[in-house]
């Protein structure tokens, strides 16, 4: 059981607790009908405050933690729950949880023997629940509670930020688990909240531009606290698409890996609708942390239905439903998405399309998390090319790592070839995947273990959940063109160009090459190659405009053997 850890009440403190117990009628009770549930908005007696006073602060700012300290992503490894009591969840969602994690609630230490005779009714495993024992204002873990860090030697510690309300006892919790756990607190002045924050575990998160309205606008500040504390370098901040008073991204989008986002899709009726799609075209239009755009996925709401508000938890995802026509679609949506994953609908009815499961939990994260980042190979491959593998694959410093293999296959079913990844030092680790022939997809994830029994995929759970992949064609470039059977040529690189521009082909016969460039009035500009001998292999040159050639539209000719093709370049002039 955990000890009883709050801070020093200050005058401010005191302040509030006086406004907090002097609030109008609620809508929401708790689930044992114990509590009137303060709302996830704020009060009209809490904005009145924040006009004046503005946010309260229970702690100071602290250095941030090393460089090299990541977020982890809502799907990376976990143990537990954080949940409040007096609820405000259903208590079958509590039984789930149980079964297969921690249950960490909040309560009053006074309230611990109704926790337990309330949870043994309703048919919670007791073995996996736990305390900590400390006064809140509500129910809102996401918001208020506190954010996982990854050190750079594999232990972990957590981010704490001013609450965006003004309840002293919620925005305390951060630093009284740091406390009770042991556990090293780093504090931002930042002013946040949870449910207006994703994570993709590496270095790039997502929120609405809330964020920068609640810290005066400091956009280039709050940029800085996020890579600072956090190690979010690429910080993507939109404007709220909901006509909704929130203006917390859970509530329209949610990140399932480092590669794929769901949002929110309503009628074209719906005012939301304009905005949510202009949000998912720039999401899909947008490098994650790979350097590849985003995989956008989509779930549908009539625009009562909160269905992003959902929690994954391991390869569980736990789906809030409204008991309507579109629940049985959104299943559909997140199996879709997350292959191999459990989807686990839950009714409740204070759920709202912006607040729902979402708001009212929040992971524990994995203290001995063993942890595997790799960016997936691009696509295509050039035929007869082995492909490297590399993966940073880093445990927890009180463990050992046991295993560190690379699985393949060429195709999409049958068996996988495994290969024992070599490390090449700095937790880095090395393999190699053979080369296949043109037309091939291949199929690929790494897998991982240490001394203390864990087990990690990259992809998670591959590849019962999905692997990556990669095409094989001649040259190993999107878009290129087969001329016949063994010969192709790339689209050039980049094109339009400035300085120089690369040219590229591949071929598996022996035959004579002719490139050259012509002006669009027929005129000789460069001849690259003239009747070169060229045997089997992938071939690239770089054509590097002379100073008297000008700007303008261009056609390079090729000649391979008996075939040619031809392609327009757009030239941009020297820089």
């Amino acid at each position: 059981m955990r000890s009883s850890l709050l801070r020093p009440a200050s005058a401010v403190f005191a302040v509030m607790l006086c406004l907090l117990g002097s609030q109008t009628v609620l809508a929401e009770m708790s689930v044992c009908g114990t509590e009137e549930l303060l709302p996830i908005g704020l009060t009209p007696e809490e904005e009145a405050y924040v006009r004046e006073h503005g946010f309260p602060r229970t702690g100071d700012a602290t250095p941030p933690p090393p460089a090299g300290t990541r977020n982890p992503g809502e799907f990376d490894p976990v143990t537990g729950v954080l949940i409040r009591w007096p609820l405000g969840l259903p208590y079958d969602l509590i039984v789930s949880f149980s079964e297969h994690c921690t249950v960490w609630v909040i309560c009053e230490s006074s309230e611990q023997g109704a926790v337990e005779s309330a949870f043994t009714s309703a048919g919670v495993n007791m073995s996996n629940v736990d305390y900590i024992f400390a006064s809140t204002n509500s129910i809102w873990v996401r918001d208020y509670g506190p954010w996982f860090l990854m050190l750079p030697d594999g232990t972990y510690g957590i981010f704490d930020y001013t609450y965006n309300r003004p309840r002293p006892l919620d925005d305390a919790i951060p630093g009284v688990i740091g406390a009770d756990w042991g556990v090293d607190v780093y504090e931002s002045d930042i002013v946040h909240t949870g449910g207006n924050w994703m994570s993709d575990g590496i270095i790039q998160a997502m929120s609405t531009d809330l964020v920068y309205d609640e810290n005066g606008g400091q956009q280039d500040w709050v940029d800085s606290q996020m890579e600072l504390y956090l190690g979010v370098s690429d910080y993507i901040v939109m404007e709220d698409p909901q006509s909704s008073y929130i203006d917390h991204i859970d509530c329209w989008a949610k990140i399932l890996s480092p590669e794929k986002v769901m949002v929110l899709q309503v009628p074209p009726s719906h005012p939301d609708y304009a905005s949510l799609e202009a949000a998912a075209d720039f999401l899909a239009n947008t490098p994650n942390s790979y350097g590849y755009d985003w995989e956008v996925y989509r779930v549908y709401s009539s625009g009562t239905e909160g269905y992003t508000n959902s929690l994954i938890h391991e390869n569980y995802l736990y789906l809030p439903v409204w008991n309507t026509a579109n629940d049985s679609p959104a299943v559909v949506s997140y199996e879709t998405a997350l292959p191999g994953y459990t989807v686990v609908p839950i009714y409740y009815s204070a759920f709202s399309n912006t607040d729902a499961l979402h708001c009212r939990t929040r992971n524990v994260m994995d203290a001995e998390a063993l942890w595997i980042n790799h960016t997936p190979v691009s696509s295509p491959q050039p035929e007869s090319t082995p492909v490297d593998i590399d993966a940073l694959i880093r445990c927890h410093p009180d463990n050992s790592l046991t295993g560190t293999t690379l699985y393949y296959r060429n195709g999409t079913s049958g068996p996988f070839t495994s290969v024992a990844m070599s490390s090449t030092g700095s937790d880095s680790f090395h393999a190699e995947i053979p080369g296949f022939s043109a037309g091939s997809t291949v199929q690929y994830y790494i897998d991982a273990t240490d001394d203390s029994g864990r087990n990690e995929q990259h992809p998670r759970f591959a590849p019962t959940s999905w692997c990556h992949d990669y095409d094989v064609s001649f040259t190993g470039i999107e878009g290129e063109t087969e001329l016949v059977p063994g010969i192709a040529v790339a689209p050039p690189s980049a094109n339009p160009f400035s300085g120089s521009v690369l040219l590229t082909w591949a071929m598996d016969v022996e035959a004579p090459v002719s490139i050259t460039v012509f002006d669009l009035s027929g005129r000789i500009v460069s001849e690259i190659a003239d009747d070169e001998e060229t045997g089997s292999g992938n071939y690239s040159v770089v054509w590097a405009p002379a100073q008297d050639v000008a700007r303008g539209l261009y056609l390079v000719h090729y000649r391979i053997g008996q075939q040619t093709f031809t392609q327009r370049l757009t030239y941009l002039g020297s820089r």
